[in-house]
């Protein structure tokens, strides 16, 4: 039995055509809505291939026949119908340009459908024999991945995690097209990352919305050095307003069509631009940074979207970004406050590297650890292949090929002849030795005192480093202590499990309303009197959580 989908934007239309193929023995698997979903559908289901792909000419966002030439372009072994209320002869004619196999007149009638669908699923059978199956990593990418970078509030990073992610994909898929878009209307800073002219942006394809073509988008979108194509924001940010539902729609549905990774940066507040930008994501990451207010903001946004439909149950993931060890609120901590999940890559808080990057307007100069981290975050997110990590250059050992290239020849005997000394006479050898014996005694003695300070300090510095570590582990005891208490929970017990076990026996809890204290004390090397004790205090404030 054959197997169909359909295209259609209008539902009645759309239920004829389902009904006229079923009476052809012609199974729908699917009847699609807009261009966008139908070609991430075909994309997708990569173990059920339909025969027959039957467009109305009710489509949208993208035109019909460009529609049908992408699809054939890539499905050449897919029959395409199309379905036009009165075809004209330029209509047939485009049809044969475009790739598709037929044209079916609506209102439809059982013999003609019958005629194009045999046709068709024959058409289609000869041709699947002939034609190699895609593989699944080729069919994966197929229609494009649209991805939202959103954060949670203003500062959280999603503009530099967007722009160096899309660098990354960029320079890890050479052959295939990269597209970042900047869709926080209000404050776009794309174009000031990357020292870029803003000629163009996102409001000159408004005019042409309606009608809008490659060719149009070709002409807005920025072509980076990189690789890596931008279509920037407006200039002036009340002129976001003028981008509305449909006219984002549109240009983000072409879009993703005609590219392979299109990565939109939605910012923090939401519009109508980017709440559409989320609702057709694959994917979407919320930036996040290490404190409170910025966790409870990946749970206020998500609940946003979800109240207003926006994305009701699609995936959702946390993103933490400037992450520091020596923040309060490790990434372990924070991944326990969201509700959403979290990916396991975390940003790290490179500042200096950043604003060096910003201030500079050079991407590069962010830093191999930062790169290396966002190249992680790609990899995870199946932006980037894996195994794009083997083709890392390894960097050169420190004084390997100084060693590696010296060798070490044995002299000539006439050279050692040549350059020896006159042998001196035996009553200045004698009294050589006579000398050398005489200041034996003394070169052992300081050998010994030398050795003996070098001792003391050693003990020193040790016993220094004893106080500093006691130290880092009584505020985390008293941190652990105050997140205990602050859930309800024994604060003792929680510095004590958290202590290692050579230091237990010194601490001491004490709680206090609002306020965790411990001393801890610290291991000597030298056992002294029991007045005599080191011992460091630390203390940290409980913030009762809401249940």
């Amino acid at each position: 039995m054959a197997r169909a989908v359909i295209l259609s934007t209008d539902e009645q239309r759309g239920w004829d055509i389902r009904q006229a193929l079923g009476a052809s023995d012609v199974d729908t698997l699917q009847v699609y809505t807009t261009s966008h979903a139908l070609l991430h559908g075909l994309s997708a289901n990569t173990d059920i291939s339909p025969d027959i792909l039957a467009v109305d000419e009710n489509c949208a966002p993208m035109p019909m026949w460009d529609l049908v030439r992408e699809v054939a372009s890539r499905t050449p072994a897919l029959a395409i119908l199309v379905v036009l209320a009165d075809p004209a002869p330029e209509d047939f004619a485009a049809a044969l340009d475009n790739g598709a196999r037929g044209v079916v007149r609506y209102p439809l009638s059982y013999e003609e459908v019958s005629s194009r669908v045999e046709n068709a699923v024959a058409w289609s059978a000869s041709v699947n024999q002939a034609v190699q199956k895609r593989s699944e990593n080729e069919t994966a990418v197929l229609g494009g991945r649209l991805v939202a970078i959103a954060s949670s509030k203003g500062g959280a990073g999603s503009s530099s995690v967007a722009l160096h992610l899309g660098l990354e994909t960029a320079r890890s898929r050479p052959g295939d097209r990269v597209v970042v878009v900047d869709l926080d209307l209000q404050k776009p800073d794309l174009s000031i990352l990357l020292d870029i002219p803003r000629y163009r942006d996102i409001t000159d394809l408004l005019p042409v919305v309606e009608e809008l073509t490659p060719r149009h988008l070709q002409d807005v979108v920025h072509e980076h050095a990189s690789g890596l194509s931008l279509l920037l924001g407006p200039q002036h940010g009340e002129r976001g307003e003028l981008v509305t539902e449909f006219a984002a729609r549109q240009i983000l549905g072409m879009l993703v069509s005609r590219s392979d990774v299109v990565i939109v940066d939605v910012g923090s507040v939401m519009g109508e631009a980017n709440s559409v930008a989320v609702e057709m994501a694959d994917e979407v990451i919320v930036c996040a940074t290490p404190d409170v207010l910025s966790l409870r903001g990946v749970q206020r946004i998500t609940e946003l979207w979800s109240r207003l439909s926006i994305r009701d149950g699609g995936p959702v993931k946390a993103l933490l970004n400037k992450v520091d060890k020596k923040s309060d609120l490790q990434p372990e901590t924070a991944r326990r406050i969201v509700t959403v999940p979290t990916l396991s890559t975390s940003i790290p808080h490179e500042f200096a590297s950043l604003e060096l990057a910003v201030n500079r307007r050079d991407p590069e100069l962010a830093g191999a650890a930062w790169s290396s981290r966002i190249e992680d975050l790609g990899i995870e997110m199946s932006l980037i292949p894996s195994h794009s990590l083997d083709d890392r250059s390894s960097r050169p050992r420190f004084r390997s090929a100084s060693r590696s290239t010296r060798t070490e020849t044995a002299p000539d005997a006439s050279d050692v002849a040549a350059a020896a000394p006159a042998q001196p006479d035996s009553r200045a050898a004698t009294t050589g030795r006579s000398r050398f014996r005489s200041d034996r005694g003394a070169v052992s003695i300081e050998a010994v005192g030398i050795t003996a300070l070098f001792a003391l300090f050693t003990a020193i510095a040790f016993q220094v480093l004893l106080v500093g570590v006691t130290a880092i582990f009584a505020s985390n005891a008293a941190n652990e202590g105050a997140r205990a208490a602050a859930v309800g929970a024994s604060a003792s017990h929680a510095a004590h499990s958290h202590t290692p076990q050579g230091w237990r026996d010194g601490l001491q809890v004490r709680e206090s309303p609002g306020r965790v204290s411990v001393e801890l004390s610290t291991p000597l090397l030298v056992p002294t009197t029991e007045g005599f004790d080191l011992t460091i205090p630390a203390s940290a404030g409980v913030v009762k959580e809401p249940y």
